[in-house]
């Protein structure tokens, strides 16, 4: 089974807290000098973005070996962690989410106009915002597999936990061509380049679980800097 689903959302139901930005940025719980600029950009925020996400259902899944899963005939070599955190899937979520390009192209006319605060404030909300743009697909099939009494896994990304970025090649031949209105570049760069793509399982035995950050060497991973926040809070 290959099922595919897109989600249309509106950019209100992206919703970014000042506090979380501050928090990236290395504030904590007081104004500073960019907190306008933070301000700005947040109430600006609903008219940069078009928040899209979808995913593709597979249901023929395998494990070769520990370090390895298999998805119809495609073999991702995902490396230990991942694999050990999803061996449990009956059914995997291969998903992408995008805020689209408009922000991007905002922010490079801001660094051209020498608006360099603003751009690099308005490049760490943009990431916050597909975060959030993934969360909102990962809850929604949180509560689809809850009426069928599964539980979701984590979400991994090709890049991360040892997983090699270049195969995000093999992630995007699970799509229908042009999903979600991104596209892959040769270097695995994805187009728009605030997007999102990964795997998710679900399975009556499957289960979240805290990222093992300790067993992993990648220092700017995405879990890694959250779960460091929640420590700082």
């Amino acid at each position: 089974m290959s099922k595919s689903i897109i989600l249309d959302l509106e950019p209100q139901q992206i919703t970014i807290q000042k506090e979380e930005i501050d928090s990236v940025i290395g504030y904590k719980n007081a104004e500073h000098h960019f907190s306008n600029i933070v301000n700005e950009i947040l109430s600006l925020l609903t008219d940069k973005i078009n928040p899209r996400a979808g995913y593709v259902i597979i249901d023929n899944i395998n494990f070769p070996d520990k370090k390895s899963i298999q998805l119809n005939d495609t073999i991702f070599q995902t490396g230990p962690i991942v694999t050990s955190q999803l061996k449990n899937a009956e059914l995997m979520f291969v998903f992408l989410a995008t805020i689209g390009d408009k922000i991007e192209k905002w922010i490079e006319e801001l660094r051209k106009e020498g608006e360099l605060a603003y751009s690099y404030i308005a490049d760490i909300i943009a990431s916050a915002a597909a975060e959030k743009t993934a969360d909102f697909i990962h809850d929604y099939i949180t509560r689809e597999m809850e009426k069928n009494n599964m539980g979701v896994s984590n979400r991994y990304s090709p890049g991360y936990c040892t997983w090699h970025v270049s195969e995000q090649h093999k992630l995007f031949s699970l799509f229908p061509k042009n999903f979600c209105g991104v596209t892959l570049k040769e270097s695995a760069l994805m187009v728009p380049i605030k997007s999102i793509s990964g795997i998710i399982a679900a399975g009556n035995k499957v289960k979240w679980k805290d990222y093992l950050c300790d067993t992993c060497n990648v220092k700017d991973c995405t879990y890694r800097i959250k779960n460091k926040q929640k420590s700082n809070s």
